[in-house]
């Protein structure tokens, strides 16, 4: 990207804040969290609403039905702007990213799902994604995606912004049934595999007088191909075996393969919502999930003398099983109170078991597998999460106010196992803990100006606290002091419409995202220096500062007859911002030693994100039955500010791409059939903050560009619908660090009747 794009974009943005005419379309929400946003399918939504300025956009069950949907955050699939880090049909840790984010700082995206926060806020890591797997893709009437901090009534787990799930309403008896086959190829190194998987959804829905009942159970059960390859040492009788990538800039010698991934799951969704009285309805959601994990099939390229598989001098193979049992319930209540439109969302969800078995690396010397391991109990994580919201007009004046409640904790217990398999004879090794809360008020004022000037002011107080705070070993037991910090979050924005089909919007903010609890409180293993190994006492900062970001927002939107065009600018000036990079610490046991490299979770003083996106859309636009949606979007995060380690300043922030474009077509030419192609695309990212020479490249360990092309084929008949389908039809090769899945066919039969 030109290095004149930051200087235009802030030009450009504060011009428009200062001096360009504004508007706002709205887009509803999930009951009782309703925002506006540029966007599409407002005037469907029965939801009572305050206008909130954010962008967005909104993605509708004929979208859906258009993408290969194995699980539900396949919905995102096309949206602009944002990636899921899906390694593989099912994975666990598919973490979301939106705009100028690292795909592991999951802490910058709110999910909810009918109101209820299923965004898992207890870390920010490639095992902290949002729990998608309590709901399944059947389940999902439309989805919302709102971009930045810009309203009020979000926290700042928004600094990327929001996905917001509505299911589909009970409104009849009805019986469904899904059945869904897939199969996957893949082929890297000597790894040439076909890898199979399948799911079966069943559900019941009941209608009543005063509200409806739906039940439904999913199986599902998937190999994902293997996530890393290992190598092996250059002196080591086997070493001319190995296969030799230099595509880092030095040699890989690849011996082996981590073990495919043999992923099942099953899931238990009960909904329902009931009139108790005239304007008062309240909502529930339960989803009760167990998945496990088994990867305990690792190959090695490798032979011996005698032709056999050998891991003789490969380091780092391991095994692993994992299984995870995880429940969400949520109750809603929404009605009218003295004349306010209010609505309340309480949830709750609970880690009920989280257990992981790993066996210690295999003896380089001898090529054996070890019996010993070790054994981590995770199942004591939990959160509650309430939103308050009300909203009422008074003249000119459209007022909402709320309060919002969190409370995120967990301790996780690891123990050394002579025997990883069973988890027999646990010995204690480490463990870690604590608790946040978080308490915010909001009001918001939309204030109607003229006929074609609105201005809406927001501002929202947070409390946050942090406590409970441990690290204990068999030798060290660490109790950190509580911590409390308040911040005030104030937003802006005006609207203009120009002339009818013309829109123009322009909106700032600031937001804080205070530290999730393992940010602060996680233990860790000394990666370098003589005590390797050993666990870190001081592999984190406990003191961790809150992230705060300073939005900016311009947009242009053109609507016409069965499309629109839109155009948006936006700048993110984040200060204090959390991640990792490689710091000069003293060693753990000698402050006054030899400093050695270290990789620590810091506060980075500024990361500043630049960003142009065009969105557009059409229906019926020239040909009956044929829909375009289309998104492109251009990217500069860049290193402004490090106290820590200046050599950072000017690099870019990792994982960010320059370009991102999606594109969705769908043709129907009736209503039994609808064909779609959709198109995913982002160029080659650093890999790593230091942006290394090796940095860019198109290999394993590397994030990578990708060209992805997708097929579906859908026939409708009575009660009945078949799909067909492709998922990277030219089998492209591509890396988040693991690979991406190869080329997929899926297979999918429906049935919905009145039984």
């Amino acid at each position: 990207m030109p290095s004149l794009l930051p200087r235009a974009l802030g030009a450009s943005l504060m011009s428009g804040l200062l001096a360009t005419p504004f508007a706002i379309a709205e887009m509803a929400t999930d009951l009782g969290a309703p925002i506006v946003v540029i966007g599409e399918g407002a005037e469907d939504s029965p939801a009572p609403r305050l206008e909130t300025p954010a962008l967005g956009i909104q993605i509708d069950r004929t979208q859906i039905d258009a993408i290969n949907s194995l699980n539900v955050e396949d919905s995102l699939r096309y949206a602009p702007n944002l990636i899921v880090r899906k390694r593989y049909i099912g994975d666990a840790n598919a973490t979301l990213s939106m705009r100028g984010s690292h795909t592991t700082q999951t802490p910058h995206a709110l999910v909810m799902v009918d109101g209820f926060t299923i965004s898992n806020f207890l870390g920010a890591s490639f095992d902290t994604a949002p729990k998608w797997s309590l709901v399944a893709p059947g389940d999902v009437e439309r989805v919302d995606v709102v971009y930045g901090p810009m309203s009020a009534r979000y926290s700042g787990h928004t600094l990327g912004g929001a996905v917001l799930l509505k299911t589909r309403a009970i409104e009849a008896d009805a019986s469904r049934g899904s059945a869904q086959v897939f199969q996957s190829q893949y082929d890297y190194y000597a790894t040439d595999v076909t890898l199979d998987g399948w799911s079966f959804d069943a559900g019941r829905d009941w209608a009543f007088e005063n509200g409806g009942l739906s039940l439904s159970y999913r199986h599902f059960e998937n190999e994902g191909q293997p996530q890393q390859w290992r190598t092996v040492a250059g002196d080591s009788p086997y070493a001319d075996q190995a296969i030799v990538d230099s595509e880092l800039g030095f040699p890989l010698r690849i011996a082996s393969e981590d073990s495919i991934v043999d992923a099942r799951e099953d899931q238990i969704r009960l909904r329902g919502h009931w009139q108790l009285s005239p304007g008062w309805t309240a909502r529930g959601l339960l989803g009760l999930v167990r998945d496990a994990e088994d990867t305990t099939r690792p190959r090695s390229f490798l032979r011996d003398e005698n032709g056999n598989e050998t891991f003789v001098g490969i380091g780092g193979v391991t095994q692993g099983l994992r299984e995870r049992s995880e429940l969400l319930l949520g109750i809603g209540l929404a009605g009218e109170l003295a004349g306010w439109n209010t609505d309340l969302a309480l949830s709750r969800f609970d880690v009920l078991k989280d257990h992981s078995r790993q066996s210690d690396p295999v003896d380089a010397e001898s090529g054996q597998a070890l019996s010993s391991g070790l054994f981590t109990d995770g199942s004591d994580a939990a959160w509650t999460n309430l939103e308050l919201l009300a909203e009422r007009r008074f003249g000119a004046h459209g007022l909402g106010a709320g309060l919002s409640f969190s409370d995120y904790g967990f301790t996780t217990r690891t123990n050394t196992t002579s025997d990883w398999l069973r988890g027999s004879n646990p010995t204690f090794r480490d463990a870690s803990g604590g608790d946040t809360r978080l308490l915010g008020l909001f009001v918001e004022d939309q204030w109607t100006l003229t006929s074609a000037w609105t201005a809406t002011l927001g501002l929202r107080a947070e409390s946050w606290e942090a406590d409970n705070g441990f690290l204990q070993t068999t030798t060290d037991n660490v109790r950190y002091a509580s911590r409390d910090e308040s911040a005030l979050s104030p937003k802006l924005a005006l609207a203009y419409t120009a002339a009818p089909g013309w829109q123009v919007t322009a909106a700032a903010g600031l937001a804080t995202r205070f530290p999730t609890v393992r940010e602060l409180y996680q233990a860790s293993l000394i990666a370098y220096g003589p005590n390797v190994g050993q666990l870190d006492l001081n592999g984190f900062d406990p003191d961790l500062k809150p992230e705060e970001a300073t939005d900016l927002q311009l947009i242009l939107r053109r609507d016409f007859e069965g499309g629109f065009v839109q155009l948006s600018a936006f700048r993110q000036s984040l200060s204090d911002a959390i991640f990792q990079q490689s710091l000069l610490i003293p060693p753990a046991d000698d402050p006054q030693g030899e400093p050695v490299q270290q990789s620590l979770t810091t506060n980075i003083d500024e990361v500043q994100t630049d960003g142009i996106e065009l969105w557009v859309g059409t229906r019926e636009l020239g040909i009956s039955g044929l829909s375009i949606d289309a998104n492109v979007a251009l990217l500069d995060a860049e290193i402004t500010e490090n106290r820590l380690n200046p050599e950072l300043v000017g690099n870019r922030f990792p994982r960010v791409p320059d370009l991102r474009a999606n594109a969705n077509l769908r043709y129907s030419p009736n209503a039994d059939w609808t064909l779609a192609l959709g198109w995913r695309y982002q160029d080659t990212p650093d890999r790593n903050i230091e942006n290394t020479s090796n940095s860019v490249c198109d290999t394993y360990f590397c994030v990578t560009e990708f060209s992805i092309l997708d097929l579906k084929a859908t026939r409708r008949w009575e009660d009945f619908s078949l799909s067909l389908g492709v998922d990277n039809l030219s089998n492209e090769r591509a890396f988040v660090f693991h690979p991406y899945p190869g080329r997929t066919l899926v297979a999918e039969l429906r049935w919905e009747g009145g039984l």
